[in-house]
């Protein structure tokens, strides 16, 4: 037998769970090659050859798919019934391959104790959160347009109540978020939260006020950019020649990170040519799903999110690391999930590589025929199969 980890004496002891015959992708390692990936106390113990003999209490045929760790979803709305446009996370998880969504705003200060409640608690898949500098989160909007909703205490004060669920600071730095007011302040304040409490901020990238230049200047090493690849001139991340904008080269050269999120209204595909034409990839692919991105035409979940940047041109491996390892490593999470190295938590997404061809639309109504896709046949977290609700 031949593995990478640690197994103890399997004869003895029945693994929980082998995941056979896939090919398996762990960008921590720069592991590629077909290997049998095993599972014993919520943890991946190995991955190898030749678990064929030893006993296990479930074994999954992953031959002829994709194997890597559980997907990451670093931006998404989980609040269900709470904030109008959040989606329940369980079934999504189930037929996305996503072990993990994290909650991007939806909880504010004031809300977060119903947030860890009745999702982070209830939900079978995990959930964590960025907490919304706003005290109300997205309950309403323009949620930071009303002074007394920005408190940087209070956040302060959940954010380190809560450093087991909540994994950043939130500002959505845009004109339905803020107001009319031409402002920057409510992206200092959610700056100097971060920084108090040793977190990213993630900065939703939007319509000013404040400005593009404003708010990516305030931005940290760490620190997310999201619906960074948006289409409209004043947002985008390109000059009108298709040129990477000069405040965006010295915005990642100083460690910024920029992430998807694609949505409803941030992923054009002029833009997301124009930026692989670069060889400018996003360091983190998320979803922005809520109740209008996850309809058609735009349908947009991990797998078919990583499908549109796998089309683009990026390496299945740096697709694959950017909605796992990447993400972790971004939330401070990298010790336990994003990897499928022995000791971490076995999330487990099973990929098949579809070569059907498919029409995919961004977000602006754009279609784009893509001659293969990536389609989640199976999420585990935690060593636990989530089974897909019946269609």
């Amino acid at each position: 037998m031949h593995s990478d980890g640690y197994i103890g004496v399997m004869s003895e002891t029945p693994l929980d769970l082998v995941v056979r015959g896939g090919t398996v992708i762990n960008p921590a390692s720069g592991l590629h090659r077909e290997a049998d990936v095993a599972v014993l106390g919520g943890r991946v113990v190995a991955i190898g050859d030749g678990f064929r003999d030893v006993p296990a209490r479930r074994t999954i045929d992953a031959m002829g798919c994709l194997v890597v760790p559980g997907l990451i979803d670093l931006h998404a709305h989980v609040y269900a019934s709470v904030t109008p446009l959040s989606v329940d996370p369980d079934p999504l998880a189930a037929r996305s391959g996503t072990s993990t969504h994290v909650d991007a705003g939806s909880a504010g200060a004031a809300t977060f104790d119903g947030f860890r409640r009745f999702i982070v608690a209830e939900s079978r898949s995990r959930v964590l959160a960025f907490l919304n500098i706003s005290v109300i989160g997205l309950a309403a909007m323009p949620e930071c347009g009303y002074g007394r909703f920005v408190d940087a205490n209070e956040c302060l004060r959940v954010a380190e109540a809560n450093r087991d669920v909540i994994v950043g600071i939130k500002i959505r730095a845009s004109r339905n978020a803020i107001g009319e007011d031409n402002t920057a302040e409510p992206v200092r304040h959610a700056v100097a939260v971060a920084r108090a409490a040793g977190m990213p901020v993630m900065m939703h990238l939007g319509d000013p006020p404040p400005t593009f230049e404003d708010g990516l200047a305030q931005l940290r090493a760490g620190d997310i950019v999201t619906h960074a690849w948006k289409g409209q001139p004043i947002t985008r991340l390109v000059e009108r020649d298709g040129s990477v904008k000069p405040e965006v080269r010295a915005a990642r050269d100083r460690g910024v990170l920029f992430d998807i999120g694609h949505g409803s209204g941030s992923f054009n595909w002029g833009v997301a040519k124009q930026l692989a034409s670069h060889d400018f990839w996003p360091d983190t692919i998320s979803t922005d799903v809520h109740t209008a991105s996850i309809r058609p035409p735009v349908s947009i979940d991990m797998p078919s999110a990583m499908t549109r940047l796998w089309h683009l041109g990026m390496a299945l491996d740096d697709v694959v690391a950017a909605a796992t390892s990447r993400p972790a490593g971004a939330i401070g999470w990298g010790d336990r999930i994003g990897s499928l190295a022995p000791g971490q938590l076995a999330d487990i997404a099973i990929l098949e590589v579809s070569h059907d061809p498919v029409t995919i639309t961004d977000s602006y109504g754009v279609a784009e025929r893509v001659e293969r896709s990536l389609v989640a046949r199976t999420t585990i977290v935690g060593g636990a199969v989530l089974e897909r609700a019946p269609a």
